[in-house]
């Protein structure tokens, strides 16, 4: 059965803690909570959907890093043009 393709599955809400020395304890036991409860939403995803997934990400960042070497060139070039 497919798993659904929505990432915020795995979002978890995070409550707002004062970071005082006894503060950092309940947010050290947040922090375990909330990743044992992502832990559990991952081993309930099949390996395939989650290499899926990985691959998908890697795609994205690969085409996200292009663009961007291509918008740094661009601005190098209208900045060279300025210059002169």
């Amino acid at each position: 059965m497919p798993v659904s393709a929505d990432e915020t599955v795995g979002n978890l809400a995070v409550r707002d803690t004062v970071l005082t020395p006894a503060g950092i304890e309940g947010l050290q036991e947040s922090s375990s909570t909330q990743n044992v409860k992502a832990r559990q939403v991952i081993s309930r995803i099949s390996r395939e959907e989650l290499e899926d997934r990985f691959l998908r990400l890697s795609d994205d960042h690969i085409l996200l890093k292009q663009y961007a070497n291509k918008q740094e060139e661009k601005i190098k070039r209208l900045l060279s043009n300025t210059r002169l």
